[in-house]
């Protein structure tokens, strides 16, 4: 009997430690459960969604302060759901017909119907995996190169193709990711592509962040494309940061075991803020003089984040998701359901950094499934997009 004790003591002190380090973490700061949210109507802003069939699955957005533009990545929310090697869904028959579009819009000019004088922008000089023209777009950023010219920094989800151009099983080895690079002069309706950049280290591309000259840095959300390890990635760990050069080979910048890095970005001050989907944790990165990136500091939000950006003070807005399970939801049903989001400011202060809840829709009312917030410094405003979600949504300040 005093065997058993001793085992049964033995084990409930191993479970309690599970409990403590992991199983606590994972059930109430990842998965968010009983976590109390506040409602949007709490908060400073009139909010209203943009519900236009091209602005369907906008995951990431960029703003031009100086031309008044904001830039929007657009998958189409159904497409997103069964092309998108991240949620495993690999289906090339299901992507979208006219492919991505990088929509833009006038920012100081609703217009009478509210859409900010949506338009495309038509890439040009770009063949496209199968000869179709057609972009796969996840994450991006942009390059000012003068003050005429933009430059887009787009991944590119394309469908894996063999040497000869012949599709291949991309439920066997995955999507073929490209970083494709196009200029766009500013107020233009059309980019010119000019160049591609191909590298094995760029096989789970999630966001990158340029670092001038050139040179940027990129996540690899799994450990892989595909295959049974890659399942246990939200447990083990297995993401990664990507360094790639100006022109040679891309490397790993970081270990190995980052728990679904998502969408990265560099900072007013040259940092590389790196945050996760799968914990609350955003980290703070210095890059070297070997060009990999040394842990310097760590954000804790209490919440999985998905995409971080910059305002044009410098201040970084994180996409919160307060209920990981009901976002995942929407990944399988983004018009039939919904989930809470959280915006977050995060500034420095003279002790640190200063962490500040922007706006909250516990209740679903307006926002759901915010994967990137922009803000403008200008006018107070806010612009979300989200993975599938099939709008955009904006907060007007009261």
């Amino acid at each position: 009997m005093t065997n058993y004790l001793r085992n049964g003591a033995f084990l409930a002190v191993i479970l309690g430690v599970f409990f403590q380090l992991y199983l606590k973490e994972v059930l109430f700061i990842v998965i968010g459960v009983g976590r109390q949210m506040q409602s949007i109507d709490e908060f400073p802003y009139r909010c209203r969604r943009l519900v236009h069939k091209q602005l369907e699955g906008c995951e990431d957005l960029w703003l031009d302060d100086e031309e008044r533009v904001l830039y929007a990545a657009c998958s189409g929310s159904i497409a997103r759901t069964q092309w998108n090697q991240a949620m495993g869904k690999l289906n090339i028959s299901a992507r979208r017909p006219q492919g991505s579009e990088l929509m833009a819009l006038n920012i100081d000019s609703p217009g009478p119907d509210g859409f900010f004088d949506l338009r495309k922008i038509t890439p040009e000089n770009y063949v496209g995996a199968l000869g179709d023209k057609l972009l796969d777009l996840v994450g991006f950023d942009v390059e000012i190169v003068d003050s005429s010219t933009l430059r887009f920094w787009l991944i590119n989800q394309r469908p894996p193709v063999d040497e000869n151009g012949k599709l291949l099983d991309a439920q066997k080895i995955g999507a073929n990711f490209t970083i494709d690079v196009f200029e766009l002069k500013r107020g233009k309706r059309t980019m010119r592509h000019i160049k591609t950049v191909a590298d094995p280290d760029i096989y789970s591309p999630n966001n990158i962040a340029l670092l001038g000259e050139g040179k940027f840095v990129v996540t690899n959300d799994y450990s892989g494309k595909v295959g049974l390890r890659k399942e246990f990635d939200p447990l083990l760990g297995g993401g990664n940061v990507a360094f790639c050069p100006a022109s040679g080979a891309c490397h790993l910048a970081t270990p190995k075991n980052l728990i679904f890095p998502n969408g990265l970005t560099r900072g007013a001050d040259g940092l590389v803020y790196v945050p996760s989907s799968f914990s609350d944790a955003i980290l703070v990165m210095e890059l070297q003089k070997d060009n990999k990136l040394k842990l310097i500091e760590t954000i804790k939000l209490g919440m999985p984040v998905d995409n971080l950006s910059i305002d044009a003070k410098g201040d970084i807005y994180a996409a919160g998701m307060p209920k990981l399970l009901e976002f995942v939801g929407t990944l399988d049903d983004p018009f039939g359901k919904v989930a809470p989001s959280t915006v977050w400011r995060i500034s420095r202060g003279k002790e640190g950094f200063v962490k500040e809840k922007i706006v909250e829709d516990g209740e679903m009312r307006v926002l759901s499934g915010v994967t990137t917030a922009r803000h403008d410094v200008k006018t107070g405003r806010l612009f979300m997009g989200a993975a599938v979600s099939p709008y955009l949504m904006v907060c007007d300040p009261k």
